[in-house]
């Protein structure tokens, strides 16, 4: 940083006379020496305190933010997400419009403008620190009560926690059954998927389907039902078996693993993987695929989201344009694009958001994207609740750009007004270190019978608990199953325990389980666990019956393999080099 006495000297002569206009008893007359001397003996003593008496309570926040900024620089995206807005840097004079060029406030004689960046010289900042109080820290506001509607909209308020919990389960057990099938180039959902998933996902999802009328109308589309393919397979929960999605190892010990740590884990492989750009959801913005390094990293931009939701209290309410304006006035911020130039709406020429989205391209471009986590992956792993309205004309901060007359929403999330931080959340974010779930309830009782026959006696069963009887039993109508020794024999090879489904239906049914049920699932437990893959193996086929016998019996080679059969042999995999270096010792080599 420089001194005042350095910073003057650089200032043109009809500089330094528009900021004497602040100083009656110096005279703007003179060379540029005598000026800037004039300027240093008004500033001098209790000169520098009259002058900040002078300014407005804004430029006075403006000089304290600065005074007590580490790098001694005004930022002024940061002072104006905390204020509101900036501070006059130039005198609107009348019947002339304000200009960052026109004459100087008494601002002036404070920050100075210089490499692109107005900063505060050292001396004065040491200066000001004696008299001039340190701001306060900003804060993120909360709400106590959410009002019942936002203008004419009726707010609609969503409880997240038991949904995701109930969601995770339906999800891995419609990928375990083969129903949800993506694209093999984008391993995006197909329509049928999205239709599956609206109408099994606990309370559908966020907005309900509504047809377009025209093709101009634009369409909200699917929220969770979009995103939930996605953060299983960047769990690694799911990976593609053609064009459908099948549970991994690890998808398949997840059936059996608590529901709140599998959560946590979606979330945190979620915020590194590199699977989808949540903006390109934001699809009336063209331009994201152009060719060069048009849009930034992921994983910085969802770090800067995780760590400010981590600062958020548990359980209060706070509005997603405070929240937005705390990450910017705290300097949590990230980028989206590398080059507005490339994106667009509408006309890559005339709708490009360098020509005018600069203006306000953090409620563009980082704002949407911000809604886009909070909405679509935070809120459906239970990480927020969500308030939201329609986003038909929910906000009007995009109206100026061009192309977008005939826009009723930038967005889909435009909608989204307010969100809160659940237990659940705050245990996935590494807020807490415990998180006990509240059991989720039956909504179904249940009469199982001697025969083996499960039937519904009262309520209907949620999408989970079809789905889990579906696993172990065979569906003989839509309020009966049958336990089935075959698919029973198959969930527990494929990691489910069957444990968990005897308590399930303990929990269902008022009276004990008869003991011929009892008997199917102590049997099917010891049946479906009677073999285990201990190794795999290659069968190795000799040429006759005298070589097989010879390699199997060499001192050298017999620890290392088994016969199967005359000609055969069988040999571990993890053994495979080994033995081929020792036949090779013993003159044969071993092809394909």
């Amino acid at each position: 940083m420089n001194t005042l006495n350095e910073v003057l000297p650089r200032l043109t002569v009809d500089q330094l006379k528009s900021l004497m206009r602040w100083l009656p008893d110096a005279s703007p007359t003179g060379r540029k020496d005598l000026l800037v001397g004039a300027i240093l003996r008004s500033l001098a003593g209790d000169g520098l305190r009259a002058l900040w008496d002078r300014l407005d309570d804004i430029q006075r926040m403006a000089v304290a933010e600065t005074a007590y900024a580490l790098d001694g620089l005004f930022d002024g995206n940061r002072f104006r997400a905390k204020y509101g807005r900036l501070p006059d840097f130039t005198v609107k004079e009348s019947g002339r419009s304000y200009s960052y060029y026109g004459p100087p406030t008494a601002l002036g004689l404070f920050l100075y403008h210089q490499d692109g960046c107005y900063s505060l010289p050292d001396d004065l900042r040491e200066r000001l620190k004696a008299f001039v109080p340190e701001p306060e820290p900003v804060r993120l506001s909360t709400i106590e009560t959410l009002p019942e509607e936002i203008g004419e909209n009726r707010l609609t308020m969503r409880h997240t926690e038991r949904d995701a919990l109930v969601d995770l389960s339906v999800l891995l057990r419609l990928t375990d059954q083969g129903k949800i099938q993506v694209s093999d180039k984008t391993s995006l959902p197909g329509a049928a998927t999205l239709r599956l998933l609206t109408e099994n996902l606990a309370g559908g999802d966020f907005y309900a389907h509504k047809p377009r009328q025209d093709q101009w109308d634009q369409e909200i589309g699917p929220i969770k039902a979009f995103s939930w393919p996605l953060m299983l397979q960047a769990a690694g929960l799911a990976q593609r078996n053609g064009s459908k999605l099948a549970l991994s190892t690890a998808g398949r010990k997840a059936l059996a693993s608590s529901q709140a740590s599998v959560l946590g884990t979606i979330w945190n492989k979620w915020l590194k993987s590199s699977l989808f750009d949540e903006f390109s959801r934001v699809d009336v913005i063209k331009g994201q695929k152009s060719k060069g390094r048009v849009m930034t990293a992921l994983a910085p931009r969802r770090a800067a989201i995780n760590g400010i939701l981590r600062l958020c209290p548990v359980g209060a309410w706070i509005d997603v344009d405070d929240f937005s304006r705390f990450m910017q006035a705290t300097g949590h911020t990230f980028d989206v694009t590398h080059n507005p130039w490339k994106l667009y709406i509408s006309d890559a020429q005339y709708g490009s958001l360098g020509n005018n989205g600069f203006h306000h391209s953090w409620e563009i471009l980082q704002f949407r994207y911000l809604l886009c986590v909070l909405f679509e992956y935070a809120a459906a792993l239970g990480i927020i609740d969500v308030a939201f309205i329609e986003p038909t004309e929910a906000r009007n901060d995009f109206g100026d750009l061009w192309g977008t007359d005939d826009l009723e929403f930038l967005s889909r999330y435009d909608g989204l007004i307010y969100f809160r931080v659940t237990p659940l959340g705050a245990w996935c974010l590494g807020s807490v270190e415990d998180y006990t779930p509240t059991p989720i309830q039956p909504s179904v009782r249940l009469s199982v019978l001697p025969s083996l026959q499960v039937n519904v006696v009262g309520g209907s069963p949620s999408t989970e608990e079809s789905l889990t009887l579906d696993t172990w039993a065979v569906e003989a109508t839509d309020k009966s199953w049958r336990l089935d020794r075959q698919k029973a024999v198959g969930a527990i090879e494929k990691g489910c325990d069957i444990a968990e489904f005897r308590a399930f239906l303990q929990s269902r049914e008022d009276q004990p389980l008869p003991e011929t049920v009892e008997s199917f699932i102590k049997a099917t437990e010891k049946q479906g666990k009677a073999l285990k893959i201990s190794g795999t193996a290659l069968l190795i086929d000799c040429e006759n019956a005298e070589i097989a016998a010879m390699i199997a019996t060499h001192r050298e080679t017999a620890g290392l393999c088994i016969r199967a059969g005359d000609r055969q042999l069988v040999v571990r995999l993890e053994n495979e080099e080994k033995f081929r270096n020792l036949i090779r010792i013993l003159g044969f080599g071993m092809t394909v």
